[in-house]
Protein backbone atom coordinates (compact mmCIF):
# COMPACT_ATOMS: atom_id res chain seq x y z
CA UNK A 1 0.00 0.00 0.00
CA UNK A 2 2.59 2.31 0.68
CA UNK A 3 4.42 1.77 -2.14
CA UNK A 4 1.17 2.90 -4.16
CA UNK A 5 0.78 5.59 -2.43
CA UNK A 6 4.49 6.32 -3.01
CA UNK A 7 4.00 6.37 -6.53
CA UNK A 8 0.82 7.72 -6.61
CA UNK A 9 2.22 11.23 -5.09
CA UNK A 10 5.31 10.64 -7.93
CA UNK A 11 2.74 10.91 -10.54
CA UNK A 12 0.89 13.69 -9.44
CA UNK A 13 3.98 15.48 -8.95
CA UNK A 14 4.83 14.66 -12.45
CA UNK A 15 1.71 15.90 -13.77
CA UNK A 16 1.99 19.24 -11.79
CA UNK A 17 5.63 19.61 -13.87
CA UNK A 18 3.91 18.88 -16.81
CA UNK A 19 0.96 21.45 -16.36
CA UNK A 20 2.96 24.25 -15.55
CA UNK A 21 5.30 23.20 -18.19
CA UNK A 22 1.96 23.05 -20.68
CA UNK A 23 0.77 26.00 -18.99
CA UNK A 24 3.97 28.18 -19.34
CA UNK A 25 4.45 27.63 -23.21
CA UNK A 26 1.33 28.26 -23.77
CA UNK A 27 1.45 31.70 -22.31
CA UNK A 28 4.79 32.23 -23.81
CA UNK A 29 3.52 31.19 -27.57
CA UNK A 30 0.69 33.36 -27.13
CA UNK A 31 2.87 36.28 -26.08
CA UNK A 32 4.96 35.74 -28.82
CA UNK A 33 1.74 35.57 -31.32
CA UNK A 34 0.49 38.86 -30.08
CA UNK A 35 4.16 40.77 -30.56
CA UNK A 36 4.88 39.31 -33.67
CA UNK A 37 1.19 40.42 -34.74
CA UNK A 38 2.45 44.11 -34.10
CA UNK A 39 5.21 43.03 -36.43
CA UNK A 40 4.78 41.10 -39.23
CA UNK A 41 1.00 42.51 -40.13
CA UNK A 42 2.52 45.78 -40.86
CA UNK A 43 5.64 44.22 -42.86
CA UNK A 44 3.12 42.94 -45.09
CA UNK A 45 2.32 46.40 -46.31
CA UNK A 46 5.68 47.45 -45.83
CA UNK A 47 6.12 49.21 -42.97
CA UNK A 48 8.96 48.64 -40.54
CA UNK A 49 8.32 48.35 -36.77
CA UNK A 50 11.00 49.22 -34.35
CA UNK A 51 10.70 48.72 -30.02
CA UNK A 52 13.32 49.49 -27.72
CA UNK A 53 13.76 50.86 -24.22
CA UNK A 54 13.57 54.43 -25.33
CA UNK A 55 10.00 54.25 -27.94
CA UNK A 56 8.46 52.64 -30.13
CA UNK A 57 8.32 53.88 -34.49
CA UNK A 58 6.20 52.73 -36.90
CA UNK A 59 8.11 54.07 -40.27
CA UNK A 60 6.92 53.55 -44.11
CA UNK A 61 9.50 54.60 -46.46
CA UNK A 62 9.22 54.60 -50.63
CA UNK A 63 12.56 54.94 -52.74
CA UNK A 64 14.72 55.55 -49.86
CA UNK A 65 12.76 58.60 -48.40
CA UNK A 66 10.36 58.32 -45.66
CA UNK A 67 6.67 58.81 -46.35
CA UNK A 68 5.68 59.16 -42.49
CA UNK A 69 6.40 58.32 -39.15
CA UNK A 70 5.00 57.21 -36.43
CA UNK A 71 6.71 57.89 -32.88
CA UNK A 72 5.22 56.63 -29.22
CA UNK A 73 6.73 57.01 -25.37
CA UNK A 74 5.85 53.14 -25.06
CA UNK A 75 3.33 50.58 -26.12
CA UNK A 76 1.66 49.03 -23.38
CA UNK A 77 -1.86 46.84 -23.02
CA UNK A 78 -1.56 44.07 -25.80
CA UNK A 79 -5.55 43.20 -26.56
CA UNK A 80 -6.89 40.81 -28.36
CA UNK A 81 -5.52 40.75 -32.06
CA UNK A 82 -2.28 42.47 -31.30
CA UNK A 83 -3.83 45.64 -30.51
CA UNK A 84 -1.61 47.87 -28.71
CA UNK A 85 -2.06 51.36 -26.42
CA UNK A 86 0.49 53.90 -27.66
CA UNK A 87 1.34 56.70 -25.24
CA UNK A 88 2.87 60.50 -26.13
CA UNK A 89 2.74 59.94 -29.85
CA UNK A 90 4.22 61.97 -32.57
CA UNK A 91 2.94 60.91 -36.40
CA UNK A 92 5.15 62.98 -38.91
CA UNK A 93 4.52 63.28 -42.15
CA UNK A 94 7.49 63.88 -44.53
CA UNK A 95 4.84 62.98 -48.18
CA UNK A 96 6.32 61.20 -50.89
CA UNK A 97 8.46 64.00 -52.83
CA UNK A 98 9.40 65.05 -49.24
CA UNK A 99 8.00 68.83 -49.55
CA UNK A 100 5.87 68.51 -46.62
CA UNK A 101 6.30 68.56 -42.72
CA UNK A 102 2.93 67.91 -41.31
CA UNK A 103 2.64 66.60 -37.38
CA UNK A 104 -0.28 65.35 -35.49
CA UNK A 105 0.54 65.26 -31.67
CA UNK A 106 -1.45 63.34 -28.81
CA UNK A 107 -1.17 61.94 -25.59
CA UNK A 108 -2.81 58.43 -26.27
CA UNK A 109 -3.80 56.42 -29.24
CA UNK A 110 -4.75 52.72 -29.87
CA UNK A 111 -2.72 51.02 -32.91
CA UNK A 112 -4.74 48.26 -34.38
CA UNK A 113 -1.98 46.30 -36.93
CA UNK A 114 -4.47 44.28 -38.41
CA UNK A 115 -6.74 47.52 -39.87
CA UNK A 116 -4.05 49.59 -39.80
CA UNK A 117 -5.67 52.12 -38.25
CA UNK A 118 -3.69 54.76 -35.29
CA UNK A 119 -6.80 55.87 -33.41
CA UNK A 120 -6.65 59.13 -31.29
CA UNK A 121 -7.87 58.54 -27.15
CA UNK A 122 -8.94 62.36 -26.62
CA UNK A 123 -8.02 65.09 -28.11
CA UNK A 124 -5.02 65.96 -31.07
CA UNK A 125 -3.30 68.51 -32.60
CA UNK A 126 -2.24 69.30 -35.77
CA UNK A 127 0.23 71.60 -38.00
CA UNK A 128 0.20 71.70 -41.31
CA UNK A 129 3.74 72.90 -42.50
CA UNK A 130 5.30 73.08 -46.06
CA UNK A 131 8.87 71.59 -47.05
CA UNK A 132 10.07 73.25 -50.58
CA UNK A 133 13.27 71.98 -50.06
CA UNK A 134 12.65 68.43 -48.34
CA UNK A 135 13.91 66.72 -51.17
CA UNK A 136 17.87 68.36 -51.22
CA UNK A 137 17.63 67.66 -47.54
CA UNK A 138 18.69 64.64 -45.40
CA UNK A 139 15.73 62.21 -45.28
CA UNK A 140 13.44 63.09 -42.17
CA UNK A 141 15.02 66.25 -41.93
CA UNK A 142 12.60 69.59 -40.62
CA UNK A 143 11.94 72.83 -43.10
CA UNK A 144 15.03 75.57 -42.00
CA UNK A 145 12.59 77.63 -41.03
CA UNK A 146 9.59 77.11 -39.72
CA UNK A 147 6.72 79.65 -41.36
CA UNK A 148 3.41 80.17 -39.33
CA UNK A 149 2.06 76.22 -39.61
CA UNK A 150 -1.48 75.81 -39.88
CA UNK A 151 -2.18 74.87 -36.05
CA UNK A 152 -5.62 72.26 -35.96
CA UNK A 153 -6.95 70.87 -32.72
CA UNK A 154 -9.46 67.99 -32.85
CA UNK A 155 -10.33 64.72 -30.85
CA UNK A 156 -11.27 60.81 -31.67
CA UNK A 157 -8.63 61.68 -35.42
CA UNK A 158 -7.91 58.19 -37.04
CA UNK A 159 -4.70 57.42 -38.67
CA UNK A 160 -4.19 55.04 -41.35
CA UNK A 161 -0.44 53.52 -41.70
CA UNK A 162 -1.34 51.88 -45.05
CA UNK A 163 -2.51 54.81 -46.97
CA UNK A 164 -1.02 57.80 -44.72
CA UNK A 165 -4.76 59.24 -44.76
CA UNK A 166 -6.41 60.43 -41.49
CA UNK A 167 -9.93 61.70 -40.45
CA UNK A 168 -12.64 62.54 -37.68
CA UNK A 169 -15.72 63.05 -37.82
CA UNK A 170 -15.27 65.67 -34.70
CA UNK A 171 -15.52 69.34 -34.01
CA UNK A 172 -12.08 70.85 -35.29
CA UNK A 173 -10.65 74.49 -34.31
CA UNK A 174 -8.49 75.55 -36.78
CA UNK A 175 -6.09 78.87 -37.17
CA UNK A 176 -4.05 80.63 -39.54
CA UNK A 177 -1.95 84.08 -38.99
CA UNK A 178 -4.86 85.96 -39.75
CA UNK A 179 -7.57 84.12 -39.09
CA UNK A 180 -9.08 81.40 -36.67
CA UNK A 181 -11.98 79.31 -37.07
CA UNK A 182 -13.61 75.86 -36.47
CA UNK A 183 -15.65 73.08 -38.77
CA UNK A 184 -17.31 69.53 -38.14
CA UNK A 185 -15.86 66.04 -39.82
CA UNK A 186 -12.05 66.79 -40.83
CA UNK A 187 -10.06 64.83 -43.94
CA UNK A 188 -6.66 65.06 -44.07
CA UNK A 189 -4.92 62.77 -47.55
CA UNK A 190 -1.25 61.95 -47.38
CA UNK A 191 -1.16 61.76 -51.39
CA UNK A 192 -2.00 64.86 -52.24
CA UNK A 193 -1.17 66.78 -49.10
CA UNK A 194 -4.87 68.33 -49.22
CA UNK A 195 -6.97 69.04 -45.77
CA UNK A 196 -11.04 68.96 -46.50
CA UNK A 197 -13.14 70.94 -43.68
CA UNK A 198 -16.30 68.62 -43.87
CA UNK A 199 -19.33 70.68 -42.70
CA UNK A 200 -20.05 73.79 -41.02
CA UNK A 201 -16.91 75.90 -41.85
CA UNK A 202 -16.64 78.96 -39.66
CA UNK A 203 -13.79 82.29 -39.76
CA UNK A 204 -13.10 84.69 -38.06
CA UNK A 205 -10.60 87.10 -39.62
CA UNK A 206 -7.66 88.69 -37.10
CA UNK A 207 -8.73 92.11 -35.77
CA UNK A 208 -11.22 93.46 -38.69
CA UNK A 209 -13.56 91.85 -36.90
CA UNK A 210 -14.34 90.07 -41.04
CA UNK A 211 -16.51 86.14 -40.39
CA UNK A 212 -16.95 83.80 -42.82
CA UNK A 213 -18.98 80.42 -43.24
CA UNK A 214 -19.16 77.67 -45.79
CA UNK A 215 -20.50 74.50 -46.53
CA UNK A 216 -16.97 73.03 -46.59
CA UNK A 217 -13.32 74.06 -47.18
CA UNK A 218 -10.49 72.28 -48.68
CA UNK A 219 -6.83 73.15 -47.56
CA UNK A 220 -4.43 72.73 -50.57
CA UNK A 221 -0.58 73.15 -48.99
CA UNK A 222 1.08 72.43 -52.81
CA UNK A 223 -1.06 75.15 -54.03
CA UNK A 224 -0.66 77.59 -51.44
CA UNK A 225 -4.87 77.99 -51.40
CA UNK A 226 -7.95 77.52 -49.14
CA UNK A 227 -11.09 76.40 -51.41
CA UNK A 228 -14.26 77.59 -50.44
CA UNK A 229 -17.95 76.18 -50.68
CA UNK A 230 -20.45 78.70 -50.74
CA UNK A 231 -19.06 81.07 -48.81
CA UNK A 232 -21.09 84.39 -47.38
CA UNK A 233 -18.97 87.13 -45.36
CA UNK A 234 -20.04 89.16 -43.10
CA UNK A 235 -18.57 92.65 -41.60
CA UNK A 236 -20.87 95.05 -39.35
CA UNK A 237 -22.25 96.70 -42.65
CA UNK A 238 -21.60 94.69 -45.30
CA UNK A 239 -21.82 91.10 -46.56
CA UNK A 240 -20.66 89.30 -49.44
CA UNK A 241 -21.78 86.15 -51.05
CA UNK A 242 -20.74 83.35 -53.92
CA UNK A 243 -20.85 79.97 -55.13
CA UNK A 244 -16.99 79.05 -54.73
CA UNK A 245 -13.96 81.11 -53.62
CA UNK A 246 -10.34 81.29 -53.44
CA UNK A 247 -7.95 82.40 -50.70
CA UNK A 248 -4.37 82.36 -51.53
CA UNK A 249 -1.50 81.62 -49.06
CA UNK A 250 1.82 83.77 -49.10
CA UNK A 251 4.53 81.85 -48.40
CA UNK A 252 4.19 82.90 -44.46
CA UNK A 253 0.53 81.76 -44.58
CA UNK A 254 -0.88 85.23 -44.54
CA UNK A 255 -3.55 85.97 -47.43
CA UNK A 256 -2.54 87.57 -50.00
CA UNK A 257 -5.36 87.30 -52.48
CA UNK A 258 -9.30 86.26 -52.60
CA UNK A 259 -10.53 85.25 -55.92
CA UNK A 260 -14.54 84.73 -55.70
CA UNK A 261 -16.98 83.23 -58.39
CA UNK A 262 -20.09 82.59 -59.38
CA UNK A 263 -23.26 84.27 -58.30
CA UNK A 264 -21.19 87.05 -56.64
CA UNK A 265 -23.41 89.49 -54.40
CA UNK A 266 -22.34 92.47 -52.43
CA UNK A 267 -24.23 94.10 -50.55
CA UNK A 268 -24.50 97.28 -47.36
CA UNK A 269 -26.72 98.22 -44.82
CA UNK A 270 -25.78 101.78 -45.35
CA UNK A 271 -27.74 104.76 -45.62
CA UNK A 272 -28.41 104.64 -49.00
CA UNK A 273 -28.47 101.22 -48.87
CA UNK A 274 -26.36 99.58 -52.09
CA UNK A 275 -26.59 95.97 -53.72
CA UNK A 276 -24.28 94.81 -56.41
CA UNK A 277 -24.02 91.35 -58.58
CA UNK A 278 -21.42 89.85 -60.99
CA UNK A 279 -19.56 86.96 -61.76
CA UNK A 280 -16.25 87.82 -59.87
CA UNK A 281 -15.13 89.12 -57.30
CA UNK A 282 -11.24 90.00 -56.76
CA UNK A 283 -9.66 91.14 -53.59
CA UNK A 284 -5.71 92.23 -53.19
CA UNK A 285 -4.86 92.60 -49.48
CA UNK A 286 -1.84 94.85 -48.29
CA UNK A 287 1.83 93.74 -48.17
CA UNK A 288 2.05 94.71 -44.61
CA UNK A 289 -1.11 95.02 -43.31
CA UNK A 290 -3.88 92.55 -42.80
CA UNK A 291 -6.53 95.49 -44.89
CA UNK A 292 -7.46 95.67 -48.29
CA UNK A 293 -6.27 97.23 -50.50
CA UNK A 294 -7.84 96.86 -53.71
CA UNK A 295 -11.44 95.22 -54.72
CA UNK A 296 -12.71 94.31 -58.61
CA UNK A 297 -15.62 93.25 -59.36
CA UNK A 298 -16.29 91.80 -62.92
CA UNK A 299 -18.12 90.24 -65.48
CA UNK A 300 -22.05 91.17 -65.83
CA UNK A 301 -22.04 93.87 -63.38
CA UNK A 302 -24.99 95.48 -62.15
CA UNK A 303 -25.20 97.96 -59.22
CA UNK A 304 -28.16 99.45 -57.42
CA UNK A 305 -27.97 102.83 -55.34
CA UNK A 306 -24.67 103.91 -55.63
CA UNK A 307 -21.25 102.90 -55.44
CA UNK A 308 -19.53 101.73 -52.05
CA UNK A 309 -16.61 99.50 -52.60
CA UNK A 310 -13.96 101.05 -51.07
CA UNK A 311 -10.56 100.31 -51.31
Amino acid sequence: MSVFITRLRRWFAAGAIVLVLLVGGVYFYARLRVRNALKQVPERIGVEIQQSATGFTISKSEQGRTWFKIEASKAVQFKQGGRARLHDVTVTIYGRDSSRYDRISGADFDYDPQAGDVTAIGEVQIDLEANPGGTADPDQAAPSGLKNPIHLKTSGLVFNQKTGDASTKERVEFSLPQASGSAVGVRYLAGTGELMLESQVNILTGSTGVTVTATRATVMKLKHQIWLDHPRLNTTARQCQSDQASLFLRPDNRIGRVLATGNVMIQTDADPASKAQGDQLELLMGEKREGLRTAILSGNVTAEMGFFLET
